[in-house]
């Protein structure tokens, strides 16, 4: 029996499960196609949006960014898992260079997102809005994402400091924030990335380069659609360490 006829007799499901754990962008692609082609009926919405997430990322990884939006568009029309969808969505809209239909894209993903999501979601939402120059409505959409947060409560309080000192606004108990980011198991990861921007805004450049080149370590080998979605903050990390290093 042939490779291409055992392909042809799984599931759908074992087809995203192949392209979940598919070696190379090609393969995921390849993958999620015949399990989407494997897909009987329209009863299967859930699974139909992840084999398109899955041709979606493989599209990421190959650069083709057009055919990721498309793609984003398609799974828009199955209506399921909307938020996930629409957060996709913005991030490839931002990749290429739309700002103002990330945000837009970003902002109908907070309405559509569940209450377990609607924290992170708004914190996305607000990371765009800060990076586009809009202060004042990032720091209203992190008072929001505040509001939500559960186990996020100093990442979004951090960002929030962040911001404000981004902009040379007023800030009150960054002693207090600090403190509570350091002492919080997500000062590894993203917070790496925040504390390294906090110390170095302070001129704590010492401490800001040790967290800087944390972020930028623990990111240098993660896949295209992290990289895509880090890729503001991979910059910003790499111009303040440079800056660091050259005193």
């Amino acid at each position: 029996m042939t490779e291409a006829t055992l392909d042809a007799e799984q599931t759908a499901e074992e087809h995203l499960w192949g392209a979940l754990h598919a070696a190379n962008a090609p393969d995921r692609l390849k993958r999620a196609r015949q399990g989407l082609h494997a897909l009987v009926a329209e009863s299967e919405p859930d699974t139909r949006v992840l084999l398109l997430r899955q041709a979606y990322l493989a599209h990421l990884e190959l650069g083709e960014l057009q055919e990721a939006l498309t793609t984003t568009q398609t799974m828009g029309e199955v209506g399921s898992l909307r938020d996930i969808v629409l957060a996709d969505r913005a991030r490839v809209e931002w990749a290429m260079g739309d700002a103002q239909s990330a945000i837009e894209a970003q902002r109908l993903a907070v309405r559509a997102a569940p209450a377990s999501r609607r924290s992170f979601h708004l914190w996305s939402l607000a990371t765009l809005q800060h990076f586009a120059d809009d202060t004042q409505a990032a720091l209203t959409t992190l008072e929001k994402a505040e509001q939500w947060a559960e186990r996020d409560g100093p990442l979004v309080r951090a960002h929030a400091a962040y911001v404000r000192l981004d902009a040379e606004l007023p800030i009150e108990d960054l002693a207090g924030v600090l403190d509570e980011l350091e002492r919080s198991p997500a000062r590894e990861g993203y917070g790496a990335y925040l504390l390294g921007m906090l110390k170095y805004h302070i001129r704590d450049r010492r401490a800001a380069a040790v967290h800087l080149r944390a972020f930028l370590t623990r990111n240098a080998s993660v896949d295209a659609a992290k990289r895509l979605t880090l890729a503001e903050e991979l910059a910003r990390a790499r111009r303040a360490l440079a800056d660091i290093e050259s005193d």
